[in-house]
């Protein structure tokens, strides 16, 4: 098992936030929920409830995955090691906290492009952001 764990960390990721994507991307029927996955949504909200699904995942899987909340958007961050940095898309947009290189996720559908977030979105999070650390005041 120690094998499969130490084996591509990037491609799990990946894994995992294609599967959430289209997971929640077909919409439930009118009415009953056909499983937990629909409940969940329903009520986390469309908006939260992939980045509560993805986050849970990725941290079962040991990642340092972190809920974030940007205008009418929840997504998730990933911690990343200097070895992932060279594997990703070149339409990556990393998040860059205390010294440290984050991958924002959004799944809120099944073919959104990997590490990239709205560029208001982006910029919110980082002003909420220095706002907490005390920047900016």
């Amino acid at each position: 098992m120690d094998a499969y764990a130490a084996r591509d960390r990037l491609g799990r990721i990946v894994a995992v936030y294609t599967f959430v994507g289209h997971l929640v991307d077909v919409p439930p029927p009118d009415g009953d929920p056909r499983d937990g996955v629909d409940v969940l949504v329903a009520l986390a909200g469309e908006q939260e409830g992939p980045a509560v699904i993805l986050s849970a995942l990725l941290q079962a899987l040991g990642e340092k995955a972190t809920l974030e909340h940007g205008p009418g958007l929840a997504f998730v961050r990933v911690a990343l090691e200097p070895e992932d940095l060279a594997r990703l898309p070149p339409h990556a947009g990393l998040l860059l906290s205390q010294g440290r290189y984050y991958l924002p996720l959004d799944a809120r559908q099944a073919r959104g492009p990997l590490g990239f977030l709205p560029r208001p979105a982006r910029e919110a999070w980082a002003s909420a952001r220095g706002a907490r650390n005390g920047v900016g005041s």
